[in-house]
């Protein structure tokens, strides 16, 4: 008999990529905000995001959206969301990858992979993630073994050299990018769980990872260029793995690594279509079938 719940891995890899999807794209904000400060706001946000998703993981045992209004209000809002993350996405895309590529094509382009990705089930999407966990957390590692070469000590600056004001600021910003992502798992029944009392460990497990690597990735982007570079820079991420294409034997790697980018990208906003699809259009789509 096929298990139609989601495994525990499963769903703590969906947890990771949420964790992970919107570093690359807004890190820059927090950075023109916090300067040489910046870990100091992403630990302080860290932290801020660890106590949240405690509530999160509450709320999930007993969560249900039931109102016909509040139904409309969250469709609403996350279709704002995903717009704005669909519009920044493929922003990145042109200019990361596709310098020479026509904005719109590549929004079309993601919007359908998008939405051909939000025709499966949470399962599927889960599954998926399970999947691409395991062929890019080992290649994090080798990411960041090779940018390690590249580190520079001389840019080690004093801390707490900022305004504390930009520091809360930025702590703030980064806790609102990651909860947001990470408020996605509220909609997920929680009875399609398997293994539901263990589920509580895993899911923190994989957010604590999420955020070492977003911490680590950070340091070696501290010991590797000035806050000068890192400010005028649009997507400081790239940085490092660019990095790893000039300093390590397996640098043809860093490719592979920037479709991580790509991959979280669309499971985040296919998550998105799949919740707006749960709440709004099932009931419509019912009754039309009546």
């Amino acid at each position: 008999m096929v298990n139609k719940k989601i495994g525990l891995l499963q769903l703590a890899s969906l947890t990771f990529f949420l964790t992970t999807t919107s570093f690359p794209l807004f890190f820059e904000n927090i950075i023109k905000i916090s300067k040489s400060d910046t870990i100091i706001s992403i630990i302080l946000g860290s932290i801020l995001t660890l106590l949240a998703f405690k509530i999160i993981l509450k709320l999930r045992r007993n969560f249900k959206v039931e109102n016909k209004a509040l139904k409309i209000i969250i469709c609403l809002v996350l279709s704002i969301i995903f717009i704005y993350l669909i519009i920044e996405s493929s922003t990145f895309i042109k200019n990361s990858f596709l310098s020479s590529g026509n904005f719109y094509s590549i929004l079309i382009l993601l919007f359908l992979m998008c939405l051909v990705s939000s025709l499966q089930s949470y399962k599927e999407l889960a599954s998926l993630s399970l999947i691409l966990s395991f062929i890019f957390i080992p290649l994090f590692i080798i990411n960041i073994i090779g940018s390690s070469f590249s580190l520079d000590l001389t840019y080690l600056r004093v801390p707490f050299s900022n305004d504390i004001v930009n520091v809360v600021k930025g702590s703030l910003l980064f806790f609102v990018y990651e909860i947001i992502p990470l408020s996605l798992l509220l909609f997920i029944p929680y009875k399609e769980i398997d293994g539901r009392k263990k589920q509580d460990k895993y899911l923190y497990l994989a957010l604590v990872i999420g955020l070492l690597i977003i911490i680590i990735q950070y340091l070696l982007l501290y010991f590797s260029s000035s806050i000068n570079i890192l400010t005028s820079y649009n997507y400081p991420f790239m940085l490092v793995i660019n990095s790893l294409s000039s300093t390590f034997i397996l640098g043809r790697l860093s490719y592979i690594i920037s479709f991580y980018l790509l991959f979280s990208l669309i499971i985040t906003l296919a998550l998105i279509l799949c919740i707006i699809k749960q709440l709004g259009l099932n009931k419509y789509i019912h009754k039309t079938q009546e």
